[in-house]
């Protein structure tokens, strides 16, 4: 019976792959959680097989808790559930352990498969995820879009600001007054054209600027 445990900060999201699971042969749901420390705090206590690890959740990125995870528990199989298709997600979750990427929208033959395929020790990538990095590695131009040049310092900013930082914190790192990481963090937004903190993070994991 391979064990399986949800992650997702949308209760409708939960009910439905629960749903979707409640009558497989051989597949069993363990535990669900809605927000990663929940989660990180709980785990130990019924380590699943197969995790559904969501990528957005609201205290903070299912990237991090992945790579937590994956050296904490080297034998569980992460699946990263996003509704993003873009290649800097997918690169950055595989990169940090997961053995598999679905979208939201996936159906029940394609989850079970999903699942049974990463609990065998294999990686699971849908079609048209495999379609989208391979357009990727061999430069396709319809897969271009436009990539902001940022300074050194705007670099480091939004590396630590990634990495929950509060702005007294990337001050005191890099050894520069709150008024410039202020700054910084303002040219950042309209560089990447967002309105806020958690649009400057997931548009730079799309444009690979967090790679």
């Amino acid at each position: 019976m391979i064990r399986v445990a949800i992650l997702d900060d949308h209760h409708m999201v939960l009910r439905g792959i629960e749903t979707m699971l409640e009558d497989t042969e051989n597949i069993t749901i363990t535990a669900t959680y809605s927000l990663g420390k929940q989660l990180l705090g709980e785990i130990k206590n019924n380590v699943p097989h197969v995790l559904l690890l969501d990528i957005n959740l609201p205290d903070g990125n299912g990237l991090d808790i992945c790579k937590t995870l994956v050296k904490e528990y080297p034998d569980l199989a992460i699946i990263g559930l996003s509704n993003y298709s873009e290649t800097g997600f997918i690169k950055h979750m595989l990169r940090n352990g997961a053995r598999g990427y679905l979208l939201k929208n996936t159906d029940k033959q394609e989850l079970i498969l999903a699942i049974t395929t990463v609990h065998n020790g294999n990686i699971y990538l849908p079609r048209n995820i495999q379609d989208i990095l391979l357009n990727d590695s061999i430069g396709n131009p319809q897969q271009i879009t436009f990539i902001p040049k940022l300074t050194r310092r705007e670099k480091e900013v939004l590396k630590l600001i990634a990495n929950e930082y509060t702005n007294q914190e990337i001050a005191s790192s890099l050894f520069i007054s709150t008024k410039t990481v202020e700054s910084h963090r303002n040219n950042l937004i309209q560089k990447l054209g967002v309105r806020n903190t958690a649009g400057l993070i997931r548009v730079a994991l799309e444009k690979g600027l967090l790679d």
